[in-house]
């Protein structure tokens, strides 16, 4: 069960990608994104073999906090395979808590507020 979080953590990369946002390019400021918490409920079943559809979006956003919501589907049947949520703070290089650089905040804002949020894994 897992990997579900590992695919969380996917979908959040392919996400930040999709509105223009790499993680490289955050981390390239001395800004990390440390998961603070992470939820997971399960619905039904993934089987070995199938794909996976992960959508994820941001669903809260502070100076210094993010969060994102996740929901899985079975990309060939649109199944409800789980929901999720992950919870961040801002880090600098040192772990201080640092507060997200203007830039990120408006790209976040910006995605928040499109429909860009899907990465196919299987």
């Amino acid at each position: 069960h897992s990997v579900y979080v590992v695919w969380f953590e996917a979908a959040r990369i392919a996400w930040m990608d999709a509105v223009g946002m790499p993680y490289v390019e955050v981390a390239a400021v001395g800004r990390h994104f440390a998961v603070t918490g992470v939820q997971v409920e399960y619905r039904a079943s993934a089987r070995f073999g199938d794909t996976v559809r992960v959508a994820a979006t941001v669903t809260k956003l502070r100076s210094r906090h993010v969060s994102f919501a996740y929901r899985v589907t079975n990309a060939a049947s649109g199944e409800l395979l789980a929901t999720g949520s992950t919870q961040h703070i801002c880090v600098d290089l040192e772990g201080r808590t640092a507060r997200i650089p203007d830039w990120v905040i408006t790209r976040l804002n910006e995605g928040m507020a499109s429909a860009l949020a899907a990465e196919s894994l299987g």
